[in-house]
């Protein structure tokens, strides 16, 4: 699925309104030579604008990218910045309900499709702080009935500092552990949202009976491998439904509708009407360099992810992004494409980059 006509004529026809639009994006469309509002009528002319300036996004002010149309409306916003994996944090607002659509709505379906339990107790161990993941965790816990959820606060960044296996990092996640274990024996958690490297982490230490009790979990913030994920369901928590997702604090949240068969991996579903996930060619020994931005790749073939979100309040396009996937293949039902094999590309993300979240 790509980005409906209709609403890529509405965000254009707002990020570029000459006295109402984002400044940045009328810069770069007077830098560019071109006329958006003409030119940019579908999702294959999003190539035109190039690779997002990711730089820009990190060092520019975040009024820049919202269009002077919404300034007056700051206080009702919410703003969420990435973890840092790829190097300084990068910012974004989102109004209420493109946070609702990001993050929640897409949750709710792919929950109710997989029978995640409904009104249990929550455990988050992940990041607050500026991280969006914190704020999408309450809301998608109470979308399903539960009182917000018990939590451990992640340093993210200062995780991603330490060496894995470190005396550094040895102690942080003892501490990060120690905590989670506390409110596990505490407080009848049923429901887990944590990322696999601490979930496999936290099983250790867990007694039987504990991981028994658990009925749902929730993999965020890290890639799945199929090993993973065969030991996270069958071996380590048996009785829980397990939903992993793939995405992101700047594009929001892709889910998993079905379990994957045995041997394979995850498959996301992008059913937002705001994103698009692109995959284009790649060439694995110059990494590095951008993708042809004007090329989509077919079902089974591996590429790189390249992701676009058109909210009124900020417009990404072309984000090249850290992973490879490919599209799975058609399934012949009324849903929107998915993405299957995720994986990070290591020369531009290290073990030591990723941390645990």
């Amino acid at each position: 699925m790509t980005i409906a006509a209709t609403l890529i004529e509405e965000i254009i026809a707002i990020h570029f309104d000459p006295r109402a639009g984002s400044a940045y994006w009328l810069e770069q469309e007077k830098k560019l030579g071109l006329e958006a509002r003409k030119e940019i009528t579908c999702c294959e002319s999003f190539h035109l604008f190039g690779p997002m300036d990711t730089q820009a996004l990190r060092t520019r002010p975040l009024l820049d990218f919202i269009p002077r149309r919404f300034h007056d409306q700051m206080p009702s916003m919410i703003l969420a910045e990435t973890g840092g994996t790829t190097g300084e944090p990068i910012r974004r607002v989102y109004r209420p309900g493109e946070f609702e659509a990001a993050f929640v709505d897409s949750w709710k379906r792919a929950a109710n499709l997989r029978g995640f339990p409904r009104g249990g107790n929550w455990l988050f161990v992940g990041p607050s702080g500026p991280h969006v993941i914190g704020q999408s965790a309450r809301a998608m816990a109470r979308s399903l009935g539960s009182l917000e959820p018990f939590s451990v606060d992640c340093d993210v960044r200062w995780i991603k500092r330490q060496v894995a296996g470190s005396l550094g990092f040895t102690l942080y996640l003892d501490h990060v552990l120690d905590q989670a274990l506390n409110v596990i024996r505490t407080q009848n958690i049923e429901i887990l949202f944590i990322t696999p490297p601490l979930l496999l982490a936290l099983a250790e230490r867990m007694e039987q009976e504990e991981r028994e009790r658990i009925r749902g979990i929730h993999l965020g913030g890290m890639a799945l491998t199929v090993a993973d994920s065969e030991n996270i369901r069958h071996q380590l928590f048996p009785q829980a439904v397990v939903l992993p997702g793939y995405g992101n604090s700047l594009l929001g949240v892709l889910f998993e509708h079905e379990p994957p068969a045995p041997g394979e991996p995850p498959t996301y579903v992008v059913d937002d009407p705001a994103l698009w996930f692109q995959l284009t060619p790649w060439h694995p020994q110059a990494p590095e360099e951008p993708p042809d931005l004007g090329v989509t790749l077919k079902p089974g073939q591996r590429g790189r992810v390249v992701a676009h979100r058109l909210d009124p309040s900020f417009l990404l396009l072309n984000m090249v992004e850290r992973d490879t996937a490919c599209y799975a293949a058609p399934t012949g039902k009324k849903e929107s494409c998915a993405v299957t094999a995720v994986e990070p590309i290591r020369p531009l993300v290290s073990t030591k980059s990723e941390g645990v979240y």
